[in-house]
């Protein structure tokens, strides 16, 4: 028997709101920098295994001295994933403790949260370029 009720919506039906998109790239940037860190700690533990790990490691850090751009691009997604990841992080522990809860307050924090990434992110590359 086949009972006549609506589908729940989909994404594609939703119009994405500021909320939604921030908590959605708040678990991508965990995940990737969760991914990273592990991925880190996996290549400097074969390093210590044998020589021969040692070798692949080099051969790694070579094909990544030859493409720059691929390494500086991956570095630079890290530290913007991270200062998000870690504003984002703050606005939920202000959540956490009750603060901002209101609806006009937590697109305020929204956007202070992408601000506050994109200033530290800058800051970082002008504290670079300056020293």
């Amino acid at each position: 028997m086949k009972i006549n009720r609506p589908l729940s919506p989909h994404l594609t039906i939703y119009k994405p709101q500021l909320t939604s998109t921030l908590s959605i790239f708040h678990r991508i940037a965990g995940g990737f920098l969760a991914f990273l860190i592990l991925s880190l700690i996996l290549c400097f533990k074969l390093c210590d295994l044998s020589l021969s790990f040692y070798e692949i490691y080099l051969c790694l850090f070579s094909f990544l001295q030859i493409s720059d751009w691929l390494f500086l691009s991956l570095a630079n997604l890290a530290l913007f994933a991270l200062c998000y990841h870690m504003s984002n992080g703050i606005r939920h522990l202000l959540w956490d403790f009750g603060f901002f809860l209101d609806l006009p307050k937590v697109y305020q924090t929204g956007f202070l949260v992408l601000f506050s990434a994109i200033l530290l992110i800058v800051l970082n590359f002008l504290r670079i370029y300056f020293s």
